[in-house]
């Protein structure tokens, strides 16, 4: 290896790890965008209708537009130039590019993402040859072309050769695909050198994912097993192998901007099941409401038994719902339980009451009650919670709090509004209330462990004009305080989930919020958790991107 060699490879190197630290955004000016580093430094002036960034196709990969003009920019740099009509994205980091000119004819060109031009001549045709195997079916192994003068090729993409391309049959007067008469293994061309010689037949086999030329003569005996009626894979799977489908349009992906999850960084703990051994005497009970009685079904590990019994209460209606799980009464110094599966809310004129075991017994009223139902679209909880309300006496206006089954004062009486189901972390530790009092909202939870008073937390005080989730993505809440706006978050650091509130506000509600690909198994802070935060207007229309310290990348 050459100085030189080595000095060229080390600056190539260096080059690159200063390109992968690089952090850079779409900045808006008005209506105009350009791209800024992670300091809200402008590195290209804002000048395009739209910026696209797409990190499934690199880091700093941009795809701009201006009028109907579309290109690409890695980092600051313009790879492919912002003036094709059309970029088709393809798989293994390829796209098509497609220009137009006054009479919409269309010449193409094929590019790596990283804009370098793969065939140097301007085509008027081009469709991608997939290949086909149990593993995979969606890299591409070659192309079918067409130049300006018409004259046809096909060309190899060697897949596993760092997408070598090689001309297989170059500058045909036509090339006709066909592997509807052969074997899986074999593909045919028929070709015709110019526009009055004949006919001829090509073949073609598939070796990884290169396209091999059979040799007529050589290969005749290989070309003969293969041709006649194709196989079906299914009546002899051991003996398939990979095939080129060379007749078969490619499907492209239409770019678009990042729509992350949001759902946090890195690898989350492992979840699992719990066992518990069924105590001796364990009885299970059952309701149901037949002609306004009671069917009571009593079951245990041997027998079952059922009995219609009137409610012993004197209500004017009675309703029977199905437990999220299991209400278990354990009795102290025994080994005998009893568990049901149901429990009734009953409304006697102006209150209610609650009540699960039996013999059935008259409860404390309540002059609202109503079973609570998770705000969140899943929330796999198994305690039950109930909004109660009691209206005071000097104001004359409700007042809120939470009971479970046992009527256990989860939250007191003292709120204008309570919602349950604002957890944020996929581990079921807690459950957290949406508070209203004095018309701002907070954050209340409780531990679903703890049985005292200590097993409540605040997560945010009372002080906040909203609390919400995005419709779209319920990974954190949307807070609002004044005309400024923030988010309550989770990431994973440190092998367990950090549920903060971001450190800065914002002049736009927070729509998305990416994080970076640490593991999660060691301590990271906020910053280091999370690359860039994504802003929508009331409307939910995109107004740019920040960053957590509170950096906007844009200019109203």
């Amino acid at each position: 290896m050459t100085l030189r060699y080595k000095i060229s490879a080390l600056l190539f190197f260096f080059a690159l790890t200063l390109m992968a630290q690089e952090n850079i955004f779409p900045y808006r000016e008005g209506n105009l965008w350009g791209l800024c580093d992670e300091n809200a430094t402008v590195l290209v002036a804002p000048k395009y209708d739209a910026i696209k960034k797409d990190k499934s196709k690199g880091i700093t990969f941009f795809e701009v537009s201006s009028g109907n003009n579309s290109g690409v920019y890695i980092g600051s740099k313009n790879v492919i130039p912002v003036d094709f009509q059309k970029l088709y994205y393809l798989p293994n980091n390829l796209l098509i590019a497609v220009k137009k000119d006054t009479n919409k004819k269309e010449t193409q060109y094929l590019y790596y993402t990283n804009g370098e031009l793969l065939i140097n001549n301007p085509l008027s045709f081009l469709k991608a040859i997939k290949g086909n195997d149990h593993y995979e079916n969606s890299f591409i192994i070659g192309f079918y072309l067409r130049d300006l003068e018409g004259k046809e090729s096909l060309v190899n993409l060697d897949y596993y050769n760092k997408n070598k391309l090689s001309y297989i049959i170059k500058d045909f007067f036509s090339i006709e695909l066909d592997n509807k008469k052969s074997k899986e293994e074999l593909a045919i061309a028929y070709v015709k050198q110019t526009a009055t010689s004949a006919v001829e037949t090509k073949y073609f086999r598939v070796e990884g994912s290169q396209i091999i030329l059979l040799d007529e003569k050589k290969d005749s005996q290989y070309i003969l097993d293969n041709s006649g009626k194709k196989k079906n894979r299914y009546d002899d799977y051991d003996t398939s192998i990979a095939v080129p489908n060379i007749d078969s349009e490619m499907v492209v992906e239409e770019p678009r901007a990042f729509s992350g999850t949001g759902s946090g960084s890195g690898d989350g703990p492992g979840r699992g099941n719990t066992t518990r051994k069924t105590p001796k005497g364990t009885s299970y009970y059952k309701y149901a409401l037949i002609e306004n009685q009671i069917e009571v079904e009593v079951s245990n590990n041997v027998t079952k038994s059922k009995k219609t019994v009137k409610f012993p209460i004197k209500a004017d209606k009675i309703e029977i719902f199905k437990s999220k799980g299991l209400i278990v009464d354990e009795k102290s110094f025994s080994d005998s339980t009893q568990s049901y599966f149901n429990y009734i809310i009953y409304q006697k004129k102006n209150k209610y009451g609650l009540v699960y075991q039996f013999p059935f017994q008259k409860s404390v009223e309540y002059d609202f009650l109503e079973p609570m139902n998770s705000e969140k679209k899943f929330n796999y909880s198994l305690k039950n919670y109930f909004k109660v309300g009691i209206i005071d006496k000097k104001t004359k206006t409700m007042k809120y709090g939470v009971i479970d089954t046992k009527h256990n004062v989860v939250l007191p009486f003292e709120y204008e509004e309570i919602k349950v189901g604002y957890t944020i972390i996929p581990m079921v530790k807690e459950q957290v209330f949406l508070v209203k009092k004095n018309n701002l909202y907070g954050l209340i939870s409780e531990k679903l462990l703890g049985t005292t008073a200590d097993a409540k937390e605040i997560k945010l005080p009372i002080e906040f004009d909203s609390i919400e989730f995005n419709s779209e993505n319920q990974s954190f809440l949307r807070v609002k305080k004044g005309n400024q706006h923030s988010a309550y978050i989770s990431y994973y650091s440190n092998s367990d989930y950090v549920v903060t509130l971001l450190p800065s506000y914002y002049p736009y509600p927070v729509k998305e919020i990416r994080y970076t690909m640490s593991s999660g198994k060691k301590e990271i802070s906020l910053l280091e958790a999370i690359e860039y935060i994504t802003l929508e207007d009331e409307k939910g229309n995109f107004k740019g991107y920040a960053n957590p310290n509170g950096i906007l990348y844009f200019k109203d």
